[in-house]
């Protein structure tokens, strides 16, 4: 592939929130992006790591392909260069009249009837797990959008594949429209996954060590959403089989996940500014969570709804007997 020269590119009059690194609106091709520049990990006091700016332009791009590869609606994503630093294009999604609500915004307007997992109230930028769940169930600007749900288990199980850790309540939405139509906004800021602010010495060290590998892929991982005021492990709680909503995304993206792993490892191979060690790293993570976590899991998940579903049949069969 190609990195697109953004060089020359002036600056348009749209502002863009986060703060996740420096970011400035282009107009490329007639159509609007967000170029996002890598943050200055010096700046953010990182220690032992041997890398001045973050890879997250590049892990935007690759978490971006691959929740476009797994079939879901996700912000267009273009990988270039800018005055010497690898940039990332995130396409626009709005359209005329249109605004974002971010998941954050919602949440805090809204008084909810429940507490968190630990008993408290909490306001918009409460992580807690049981929290948001009912947050989107409850909450009435949510009420009448179709798949709000399914939406963010979509993402809990994307997110656990890429190790994004941060899908925190500012980095999903909602869309509004001017006639006040509501839809889920595409699945964007993906750049906080694939160990992003590591460096080649760290990402072999791992590489090396098949402890720390199955550490760093499931073991010790852990993402933003909290339960009893601790962090959970995304592994974990699929790993449970608690929640439904979660066992429905399992299974409708883990065959999806084997069927694109081929394009998934000629994408990442093609990026020119990748290093061999985070090329293997990236693909090596990936797959270790494929076959360790989810494979067993999707397994596990179908063969437990196939004998629920064969004692329904045979309760059913034995209530007709009665019957006769």
């Amino acid at each position: 592939m190609t990195l697109i020269n953004f060089n020359g590119y002036e600056q348009n009059q749209r502002m863009y929130g986060g703060t996740a690194g420096r970011k400035m609106g282009i107009s490329y091709q007639g159509k609007e992006y967000i170029l996002k520049f890598p943050g200055n990990l010096k700046e953010q006091g990182m220690k032992n790591i041997n890398l001045s700016y973050s890879n997250s332009p590049v892990c935007e791009y690759i978490g971006s392909k691959i929740y476009e590869l797994l079939g879901f609606s996700v912000h267009e994503t273009i990988l270039g260069e800018r005055n010497g630093k690898t940039v990332v294009a995130c396409g626009d999604f709005l359209e005329g009249g249109e605004r974002l609500y971010e998941f954050d915004k919602i949440k805090v307007t809204f008084e909810p009837h429940f507490l968190d997992s630990n008993g408290n109230e909490t306001n918009g930028v409460g992580v807690d797990l049981y929290e948001v769940l009912m947050t989107i169930q409850e909450h009435p600007f949510l009420k009448d959008i179709l798949g709000i749900q399914e939406h963010f288990w979509n993402m809990f199980v994307v997110d656990a594949l890429l190790g994004n850790p941060d899908r925190n309540n500012s980095n999903w939405g909602i869309i509004l429209g001017a006639d006040g139509g509501k839809r889920i906004a595409p699945v964007y800021d993906n750049g906080n996954c694939l160990n992003c602010k590591w460096d080649d010495k760290k990402l072999a060290e791992v590489l090396s060590d098949e402890r720390k590998l199955e550490t760093e892929s499931y073991k010790g991982r852990r993402c933003i959403f909290e339960l009893k005021g601790k962090k959970i492990n995304p592994y974990h709680v699929m790993d449970s089989m608690e929640y439904i909503g979660c066992n429905e995304a399992v299974e409708r993206i883990v065959p999806v996940m084997g069927d694109s792993f081929f394009k998934i490892r000629r994408m990442i191979e093609e990026i020119p500014v990748l290093s061999e060690v985070q090329k293997t790293f990236y693909l090596t993570i990936m797959e270790n969570r494929y076959n360790k976590v989810f494979l067993p899991l999707y397994r596990d998940i179908i063969s437990g709804r196939k004998k629920h579903e064969a004692k329904v049949a045979q309760e059913k069969t034995e209530r007709g007997r009665e019957n006769v």
